[in-house]
C-alpha cells in the first residue's frame, strides 16, 4: 500500500518513514503544497499531523489538508496526529471524515499494525 505521511519536524517524519518503509511504499511531505503535489489516487492511506508549521498558530494546516483529501479523494482513509491536546481540532478532523486519531508520540508498533491491518482490508475488496 502507498502511504503519505505529512508532518512538519523533519525527525518525527523521518521516523514514521523508517517504521513503515519495509512492507509499504512511503511517500512524505512537510507541508500542504508538497503534499498535495504527491497526492493521486494510487494512495491508499495519509497520515497527517494537524499542526503543519510553526506559523499555524490556530493548528488548522492538517484540518485543511484533510477537509481537501475528503473533497478531492473521498476514498483515501485519513489518520491525523498531534502532540497538542486539541479536542475543536479532534472533533474537526472526526466530522470530516477522518478515520482515526493519533495522539503523539507515536507507538510505532501499533501504528504499524494499524495499517497492516488496513492495507490487508484494502486489499480484499
Amino acid at each position: 500500500m502507498k502511504v503519505l505521511i505529512v508532518d512538519d519536524v523533519p525527525d518525527y517524519l523521518n521516523s514514521l518513514l523508517r517504521a513503515l518503509r519495509g512492507e509499504h511504499e512511503v511517500l512524505v511531505a512537510e507541508n500542504i503544497e508538497k503534499a498535495k503535489e504527491q497526492f493521486d489516487k494510487t494512495i491508499g492511506l495519509a497520515l497527517l499531523d494537524v499542526r503543519l508549521s510553526e506559523e499555524d498558530l490556530a493548528n488548522r494546516d492538517g484540518i485543511l489538508l484533510l477537509s481537501w483529501i475528503k473533497e478531492t479523494y473521498p476514498e483515501v482513509p485519513v489518520v491525523m496526529m498531534s502532540a497538542y491536546r486539541d479536542y475543536d481540532a479532534t472533533v474537526d478532523a472526526l466530522n470530516l471524515g477522518a478515520a482515526y486519531f493519533l495522539k503523539k508520540p507515536i507507538n510505532l508498533r501499533e501504528l504499524k499494525g494499524f495499517v497492516s491491518t488496513l492495507a490487508g482490508a484494502k486489499s480484499e475488496l
